[in-house]
């Protein structure tokens, strides 16, 4: 988990095995196969998914822009970048990996350490969690 937190955070080098061996190509190439793995057992989350659709809209309105020189798009695409900046910032609907390592540890009773824990045992606990906030109230997913 702790190498899955440095990746995701921009420092690739975490992908290797040996610390001396390797160069930011194959890093990238590593991570590209690491991420794609996680994509296939886990989908892409409903935040993702809302941070690719806003992305994807103020493209549009740039080109929109660029393309009309409509002055209206110039209010749309400031909409759009304060969306995707409250998105990245998770605007208080998500927590970071470090802080839901803490929920987790409540819920199974003992302290997840990022060094202690793969990523695969992290996500498919997140997922139980997730699974079993449902059935006890009742909410579908939105």
């Amino acid at each position: 988990m702790f190498n899955w937190i440095k990746c995701t955070n921009g420092d690739l080098t975490f992908c290797r095995v040996d610390k001396s061996q390797g160069d930011e190509q194959s890093d990238a190439l590593t991570w590209c196969k690491i991420y794609d793995s996680y994509i296939n057992d886990y989908g892409l989350g409903k935040q993702y998914k809302r941070l690719l659709e806003t992305m994807k809209k103020k493209a549009n309105i740039e080109l929109d822009y660029i393309q009309k020189r409509d002055k209206f798009s110039l209010t749309l695409l400031e909409i759009e970048q304060q969306n995707l900046k409250m998105l990245l910032d998770n605007n208080g609907t998500g927590v970071s990996i470090e802080e839901s390592l803490v929920h987790l540890s409540k819920f199974v009773g003992y302290w997840l350490r990022p060094k202690d824990i793969t990523t695969r045992e992290y996500f498919t606990l997140l997922k139980e969690v997730e699974r079993i906030n449902k059935m006890e109230h009742g909410k579908a997913d939105k």
